[in-house]
């Protein structure tokens, strides 16, 4: 136990870039996770009554709490996109669409089940197109990807410059 101890009093170079290269790969399997989406036709169907809403736009979140015979639950607009026509949605009215589980959501205990809108229709009126969001979120993932790439090859050389500086 004592060496333990000893080991995070005093963290060598070679000790952080391991904590660095771990961390960077944990953000790498934690990104590969969730970019793992289901196709269109693998998507949760939806129909159900509009029982909350919170239009957001700005930085700000955009989700409806939709009763269906699911149970009522959030259905959260990606990035919190506020798409055009989604303020003709009023409370009471009967929406229909196609929703992702947010595979994510840690405090799904407490706050309950939560899913991502892929398709939003009201009154037979398509206002979240399915392309549009799965566009949306690849370019988006595409962004991050590459950020998470950089972060794992720049550790591991880190990682690598550190072991054979040691040696």
């Amino acid at each position: 136990m004592k060496f333990i101890v000893n080991r995070f009093k005093k963290p060598t170079l070679l000790s952080t870039a391991g904590y660095i290269f771990i961390m960077a790969l944990a953000a790498k399997g934690i990104f590969l996770y969730g970019s793992q989406h289901p196709s269109k036709k693998d998507l949760i169907f939806v129909n159900g009554v509009v029982k909350k809403l919170k239009l957001g736009g700005q930085g700000k979140s955009t989700y409806f709490k939709i009763e269906s015979d699911r149970g009522t639950h959030r259905y959260s607009s990606y990035y919190g996109k506020l798409w055009q026509g989604m303020e003709r949605i009023h409370l009471e009215n009967r929406v229909q669409l196609l929703a992702e589980r947010n595979k994510l959501n840690r405090g799904e205990l407490l706050t309950g089940k939560q899913y991502y809108i892929w398709e939003l229709i009201h009154e037979n009126e398509v206002i979240v197109p399915y392309e549009d969001v799965r566009n949306l979120v690849k370019g988006k993932e595409k962004t991050i990807n590459q950020y998470a790439n950089v972060a794992l090859a720049c550790s591991t050389v880190f990682l690598l410059f550190t072991y054979y500086r040691k040696r």
